[in-house]
């Protein structure tokens, strides 16, 4: 198995359960072992007699054992109309199409106590969407731009007024092409 294809596993899984929410449902033997095939990736040489495709061959049954284990222990995947993101190292960030898909998820929050869990609704994010006009007018002004996290000093370091030029086209030239 590819590192490729054990990734398209693990974002399966991943999509359809919750960002790190997997091993924290499972019994804590199969968490375990499957932590434990995990560090075994993260080495740097292959464990004696293994190949690394068989290391990823077996943390991708690790994951089908663990959806498995889940649902045997009456555990449900994300609603449909959700979308999650770690947006900081164990910090997870989910989007749910309305209000009573967002309850359901805080439902399922409070009894996963483990994990940091923040539960938007679309039409949350689209109020601080509109209250940040600016992040608006990038989009705008580049189509199909991604939002980053900044690059600036830490807040309090750099005056207001220092953080750069006025945001328009013309100010960006490396970023319009060479006939811009």
């Amino acid at each position: 198995m590819t590192p490729a294809e054990l990734d398209l596993i693990a974002n399966k899984h991943e999509r359809e359960w919750g960002i790190n929410r997997l091993p924290l449902i499972v019994s804590p033997d199969l968490a375990a072992r499957f932590q434990g095939a995990l560090d075994l990736l993260a080495a740097d040489y292959p464990p004696a007699g293994k190949t690394w495709e068989e290391v990823r061959a077996s943390i991708a049954r690790g994951w089908q054992a663990m959806a498995a284990d889940a649902r045997a222990r009456g555990h449900e995947p994300l609603p449909g109309a959700v979308a999650e993101a770690e947006w900081d190292k164990g910090k997870v960030f989910a989007v749910a199409l309305d209000a009573t898909h967002k309850q359901a998820l805080e439902l399922r929050a409070v009894a996963d106590k483990r994990r940091h869990y923040s539960v938007w609704t679309v039409a949350e994010i689209a109020t601080l969407i509109r209250a940040i006009p600016l992040v608006s007018d990038i989009k705008d002004m580049f189509p199909g731009a991604d939002i980053m996290p900044p690059r600036l000093p830490p807040v309090g370091q750099v005056p207001r007024d220092d953080l750069g030029p006025n945001l328009q086209p013309e100010n960006y030239p490396e970023l319009m092409g060479a006939d811009a």
